[in-house]
């Protein structure tokens, strides 16, 4: 399963309305700044058995979320629009989206000595479990154990996907699949990950890789592990990126993980004074090992004497 994150949920619902650059709500804005797409026609699906899937297509969107409280600095992000069509309303239900991910969402701040100290602190649901968000290695990014995106323990794995009028994705007019079934067979899904922004004492940053695949609903297991990224073989593969992490020399976020060599695993400080104190109790503790040692060595000599 894998739903809207909170960040700034009311502001990012612009996304679903036709493409308009500062779209204004009571609060604040956001800007589009781009937008790509990439499309996936099923031509050769005699070869993969999949001739009722039609088109996969991933369109990703930058935007910028201006506040009216902080009108100097916005939330940077990315987002993406996952959908797919097949030729009938029934074989909708035959294909499902898995999304995998790597990397990590933290903060950082300056140093009096010019060093960045950078800290998990976010966290996110992740396979039944709450845990840090940052991914060094490639998993599934779902909240339970089933990996399709957007599957529901309560709902299934199709009643979530959305359908709208055609070519729209408008929040207001879209409906779920699972309350009513759309009369063209196309359906999609959305994802906006975690924002970067400044903040009085540093910056919150993104440094996000996904992987969106689309496979036979029936190759996709129901349970599985986080880690399990070959438990089938894709039809076809989209790969983004969220890359926002600030720069303090330039002031400014940059946006090529290229640029980011720490970025799978933030450095921590380490407290040389609490590992200093734990190795002098290591060696406090083995010499009294030995002493204590040293003396039942010689109790037991003079017994034998």
């Amino acid at each position: 399963m894998k739903t809207l994150r909170a960040v700034p949920l009311a502001l990012l619902m612009v996304f679903a309305a036709e493409p308009s650059h500062g779209d204004f709500t009571g609060k604040g804005h956001v800007h589009v700044l781009s937008e790509s797409k990439q499309v996936f026609v099923n031509s050769d699906c005699r070869f993969t058995a999949t001739c009722d899937l039609k088109r996969f297509t991933l369109t990703a969107l930058t935007y910028e979320v201006w506040f009216s409280d902080d009108p100097e600095h916005p939330t940077h992000g990315n987002g993406v629009i996952m959908e797919y069509e097949t030729d009938s309303v029934a074989a909708l239900e035959r294909y499902a989206i898995v999304q995998f991910k790597k990397g990590c969402v933290y903060y950082s701040s300056k140093n009096r000595d010019g060093s960045v100290r950078r800290i998990v602190g976010d966290r996110v649901p992740s396979f039944g479990a709450d845990i840090p968000f940052c991914f060094p290695r490639w998993v599934i990014d779902s909240q339970d154990v089933d990996p399709v995106y957007n599957s529901d323990p309560g709902y299934g794995r199709f009643y979530l996907l959305r359908w709208n009028k055609p070519g729209s994705y408008d929040h207001r007019t879209q409906k779920y699949y699972g309350t009513a079934k759309p009369k063209k067979p196309v359906v999609y899904m959305t994802d906006y990950p975690a924002g970067a922004f400044v903040t009085a004492t540093g910056a919150r940053n993104v440094a996000l890789s996904f992987n969106n695949c689309i496979y036979r609903a029936g190759d996709v297991p129901a349970v599985t592990r986080r880690d399990d990224l070959h438990f089938a073989e894709p039809i076809h593969c989209f790969q983004w990126q969220s890359v926002f992490v600030y720069d303090f020399a330039q002031d400014r976020f940059q946006t090529r993980l290229a640029g980011v060599p720490w970025w799978e695993v933030p450095k921590k400080r380490i407290d040389w004074h609490l590992l200093m104190l734990l190795t002098v109790l290591c060696i406090a503790v083995t010499l009294l090992a030995c002493r204590r040692l040293a003396r039942c060595s010689r109790r037991g000599t003079e017994l034998k004497l």
